[in-house]
């Protein structure tokens, strides 16, 4: 078995200023900031980039509306700050959709005073379309919107509600590839990032961490890297390292965990639709409960999130029946006309969140939206580590800017990351790039393809087209029900550090949650295996791998049905 453009041995061979642990969001930009300064650095994830917590969100990039109702103007604003900094780095990974937010005649719930907490929000927004620069890619204002126009978008006439409001938010095809866009930036600026690389334990002389005894999960390989500076980034699990560190209790410690759980089912609308349920929020001004979200995606709609506590973050994080069971409540209960049912549904996924607050309420949201950054020199005894915690992926990039300073003053650096386009934002317009691109390759793709594949590849797409043109076969799609191409497989394999069909079919496409074939399965898997030189055995374990997970999701969203 051979895996393409991969040489861990190189990771042992040097000495690195900063040895990142984690490729999920929070890692994926600190390794950019590091290496942004000349900093010798390096990343390494267990498993794939981006395939646990970061994965396995909404897929919003937050303007941060949620913290109105629980009086955190800051984290407003800095949310909204954050959202358009990710709008400049990398328009082309996501894109406006419109929420509605029914309004009802009892006050905390009416059109007034929604509207005046919307005025708030743009109040505390003011400033993001500098950040974002370039004016096409402003949001579009807030509206208001009469009842019968409301029940066009998602009928609610069985309620007695007035209308609603209609902001806006950016929604990515897929989180996992944003963060793919980061860590290839990092390399562009000379970082060693390895998917597939587990930390064992630190490497530790005194009271100093000097390194990470590492594996490579793929050969089984052994090895050390040493590094004057380690930041745990891996988000969850952070505590599976830190426990072990000497005088481990004095430092803070997660303290509980919650999964989150999507689903995903026929379009319900074109607009995302924010649906209040019967569950507590943790908001000071209260419109009813915590809210559940329908998000039109890739011509169906996500459904998210569920909520539910547990103690061991190593444990099965696949989705469970039961919150399948809670999504299709709210939904149901919140918009009784999708007459939604488990027949409806075609995926779902689940993700993992730490938990921050002392005092965990079971009922209760704990989406804090805090940092957790320790100095382990300040916090145990131990020089050479820190651990950056974040709670959402919006503010990734800000958590890392944060940690940047604490990394700063320990190797003796002043400089500041400057604002940088991620890889594939080579362009001054988007628009003006998709028109002419839709143009240029409208003979041989359709414009659906070809926008599809700019949301993904941005300004290579010329390069994607190039490498494809060869190859008849590759240019067709990978299932006849979506618009991924045969070649976007090998693609993948080159030039993203794809190792497995879990890997493509998950975090580089996508399709593995869209109703993918089991014969389209197969071809994938034949395809990877003239690349990357599997045996029929190897190329049957990947096939199982995939239909495995398949199977545990149908298991969820239709129980009792072993039909597999």
């Amino acid at each position: 078995m051979t895996f393409s453009n991969r040489n861990t041995a190189q990771l042992s061979k040097q000495a690195y200023d900063v040895l990142i642990i984690g490729g999920g969001i929070s890692g994926a930009w600190l390794s950019l900031h590091c290496a942004q300064l000349g900093l010798k650095t390096a990343l390494i994830d267990k498993g794939d980039y981006a395939s646990q917590t970061s994965s396995s969100s909404s897929k919003l990039l937050h303007g941060g509306i949620r913290y109105l109702q629980q009086m955190q103007f800051g984290k407003v604003r800095e949310s909204a700050m954050e959202r358009a900094e990710y709008i400049y780095a990398a328009a082309h990974l996501s894109n406006a959709v419109p929420f509605a937010v029914p309004t009802y005649r009892d006050f905390q719930r009416s059109k007034f005073f929604l509207n005046c907490g919307m005025l708030a929000y743009r109040l505390l927004c003011i400033g993001e379309n500098r950040v974002i620069g370039s004016k096409e890619n402003y949001l579009p204002p807030i509206r208001s919107i009469s009842a019968p126009q409301l029940n066009t978008i998602c009928d609610l006439s069985n309620e007695a509600h007035t209308g609603g409001v209609v902001f806006y938010e950016r929604h990515m095809l897929d989180s996992e590839r944003m963060v793919l866009a980061i860590i290839q930036t990092a390399q562009d600026h000379h970082a060693d990032t390895f998917n597939y690389v587990s930390a064992q334990h630190f490497l530790q002389s005194d009271d100093r961490i000097t390194g990470v005894a590492a594996k490579d999960e793929l050969t089984g390989e052994t090895f050390s890297i040493q590094s004057k500076l380690v930041i745990n980034a891996a988000g969850p699990w952070i505590d599976n390292l830190n426990q072990d560190l000497p005088r481990s209790a004095s430092a803070p410690r997660i303290n509980g965990f919650a999964v989150g759980s999507h689903i995903v089912t026929r379009q319900l609308s074109d607009h995302a639709i924010a649906l209040t349920t019967k569950h507590q929020s943790d908001a000071k001004i209260d419109r009813g409960g915590r809210h559940v979200f329908i998000i039109p995606w890739r011509g169906f709609s996500l459904i998210g999130t569920s909520y539910d506590e547990i103690e061991n973050p190593n444990g099965d994080l696949s989705i469970q029946a039961d919150h399948v069971s809670q999504l299709l409540d709210a939904v149901n209960a919140g918009l009784p006309s999708a007459k939604l049912t488990r027949a409806d549904l075609i995926s779902g996924y689940s993700g993992l969140y730490p938990l921050q607050t002392d005092n965990i309420k079971r009922t209760v949201y704990q989406g804090s939206g805090e940092y957790q950054i320790i100095d382990h020199q300040v916090a145990n005894g131990v020089e050479g580590l820190v651990t950056a915690l974040g709670a959402k992926y919006t503010t990734g990039r800000k958590l890392s800017e944060l940690t940047m300073k604490l990394v700063g003053s320990k190797l003796g650096m002043t400089k500041t990351p400057p604002r940088t386009k991620l890889r594939a934002s080579q362009y001054q317009s988007l628009a003006e790039f998709s028109t002419a691109k839709v143009g240029q390759y409208s003979s041989s793709y359709s414009a659906a393809t070809i926008q599809h594949l700019i949301m993904q590849y941005g300004s290579d797409l010329d390069a994607f087209f190039t490498y494809i043109a060869d190859h008849p076969e590759w240019q067709r799609p990978i299932s006849d029900d979506h618009l991924d191409l045969v070649g976007q497989i090998f693609w993948a394999v080159e030039k993203e550090q794809a190792v497995s069909l879990h890997d493509v079919l998950f975090h580089r496409t996508s399709l593995g949650l869209l109703g993918i074939s089991t014969e389209s399965i197969h071809a994938a898997a034949g395809h990877m295996s003239t690349i990357l030189e599997w045996s029929d055995t190897q190329q049957e374990l990947e096939i199982n791998r995939v239909l495995k997970r398949l199977n545990s999701i149908e298991q969820a969203l239709r129980p009792g049905n072993n039909d597999g």
